[in-house]
């Protein structure tokens, strides 16, 4: 199982980087987490076939996750995509994503391949790509929104998208091979973060060691560089294996 950034940022765009989203690909099959920038471009960047993805999870209905999702389906259906493509979320990130696409009256467009809308149902595992066990859990935010964990053979690759520190958590986060959490600024600014629904850095520090994680990722980026090393800085004096993302590279779990 290999997992591609191809994007970290938070709301903000910067020069080099767009909105967070992720490619996830077991063998020819790719399971895109949220849809941002140019999401066509960045899977080639990648090295990947947009043609290979089989399911898109959106996690919440917040514009920075999901405003590509028609240009994904546009640009599919003009290089000849055949194969159904499943679109999964919550029921209010479902309806969402449809009115959106339909905007474009893409389903009117000639021989449109068949698309699958499907509404969440989470903490039952599920097959949202070929041999991986996933399971979808409710994250705190402003809207709701979906964590996922991704088990193949023993390996575990865990993912909370925007989110403040849960009270709980689900069975299936513990003991990640890799984790992946929001990233939303620094110490002093976490209670402002927390107010709308995010985590600082020393909070995903702390979330990766009580779930006993192998490798943390920041995720959901500040704008600033400065601060993103700063959060850094700041999430390895809790858990040292943390790192920053790299776009576009295959990051093994």
């Amino acid at each position: 199982m290999k997992c591609y950034f191809l994007g970290y940022t938070g709301s903000i765009q910067t020069s080099e980087a767009s909105n967070t989203s992720l490619a996830i690909e077991v063998g020819r099959e790719i399971l895109l987490i949220d849809v941002s920038g140019s999401p066509f471009m960045s899977l080639k960047q990648s090295g990947l076939d947009p043609l290979n993805v089989q399911t898109i999870l959106l996690t919440h209905t917040h514009i920075d996750h999901l405003y590509a999702l028609p240009s994904f389906i546009h640009q599919s259906w003009l290089v000849g995509r055949r194969d159904p493509l499943q679109i999964i979320g919550n029921e209010e990130t479902i309806s969402f994503a449809q009115r959106l696409c339909d905007l474009f009256n893409l389903k009117e467009k000639k021989n449109i391949f068949e698309i699958q809308w499907t509404q969440a149902n989470p903490s039952t595992p599920r097959g949202l790509i070929e041999g991986v066990e996933a399971t979808l859990f409710d994250v705190p935010h402003g809207v709701p929104t979906l964590g996922i964990t991704l088990k193949h053979n023993t390996r575990k690759l865990v993912y909370f998208a925007d989110c403040k520190p849960l009270e709980s958590y689900d069975p299936s986060t513990y003991d990640a091979d890799l984790l992946i959490h929001e990233c939303g600024g620094t110490l002093e600014e976490e209670t402002n973060l927390n107010a709308s629904g995010h985590s600082s850095a020393h909070q995903a520090g702390e979330v990766a060691k009580y779930l006993r994680s192998n490798r943390l990722l920041l995720a959901h980026l500040p704008e600033d560089v400065k601060k993103r090393q700063r959060c850094l800085t700041v999430a390895k004096q809790v858990f040292l294996k943390c790192e920053l993302p790299q776009l576009y590279t295959a990051y093994e779990v």
